[in-house]
């Protein structure tokens, strides 16, 4: 819990807004120091306001709050840093990332491998323009998300026999265990070549096939450990595609 009543100066992403009153917003930060926290941006919204840069998206910001409730109060807020980003897969990669820490951790949690792999991610994305290189960043954010919630998932070893993955061999995945070798007449509906784990921990993600079979192991393992909170960007994507 945030034991100080004033924040001064923390390094911070928006994860998220929404409209208070006429010309305020909430505005929900993702902070180096003290996790998340919700603040009362007051009349951000109009046009000379010293808070108007919480509206300027893809921005590392240096804010301080106040106050000893749960809402806290926004009192300055600065772009450190911003990161242009054009494409609208990238964008929606975001969103989903800015969904997924909300989802995944708990107000006023610090978590700062997680900010600083969040910093990492927008500065990188800021600068690619090939999916490759985006899926690769995806499964590097959601594997670091995973490990900091203490779900890491080993890509290295069969849960069972300890053995090294084998690449001609073919697993299915369990979140709770890991991967286990699929032997002779046992069924499985979804499989997983050794090869394609093997390039997932490699992070060559050239074929198409290692970038299918990484995003289905990371959205197993990111269902079952966030249970009943369901990601809405999927929703939207699936709705809109």
């Amino acid at each position: 819990m945030i034991s100080a009543n004033r924040i001064s100066l923390e390094p911070a992403f928006v994860l998220h807004t929404r409209p208070y009153q006429e010309t305020s917003l909430i505005v929900d930060f993702f902070t180096r120091s003290y996790g998340r926290i919700n603040a009362v941006a007051k009349g951000a919204k109009r046009p000379k306001s010293p808070l108007r840069s919480v509206l300027t998206p893809f921005s590392k910001l240096s804010i301080s709050l106040a106050g000893k409730s749960d809402l806290k109060t926004l009192s300055s807020a600065e772009i450190l840093d911003h990161y242009p980003i054009s494409s609208g897969n990238f964008l929606n990669s975001l969103v989903y990332i800015n969904e997924l820490i909300t989802k995944a951790t708990e107000k006023d949690d610090p978590h700062l491998t997680i900010f600083d792999k969040y910093h990492f991610f927008l500065e990188s994305i800021s600068k690619k323009d090939h999916d490759e290189d985006l899926e690769m960043l995806l499964r590097d954010f959601e594997m670091t998300l995973l490990q900091e919630m203490g779900y890491g998932i080993d890509l290295i070893r069969d849960a069972e026999t300890n053995e090294n993955i084998q690449e001609d061999t073919n697993y299915r995945f369990d979140p709770n265990k890991g991967f286990t070798k699929i032997h002779a007449g046992n069924q499985s509906k979804i499989s997983f070549s050794g090869r394609d784990i093997i390039d997932f921990y490699e992070g060559r993600f050239e074929k198409q096939a290692v970038r299918n079979s990484s995003k289905t192991i990371m959205r197993i393992a990111l269902d079952y450990h966030l249970g009943n909170k369901s990601l809405n960007i999927r929703k939207y994507l699936t709705k809109n595609h």
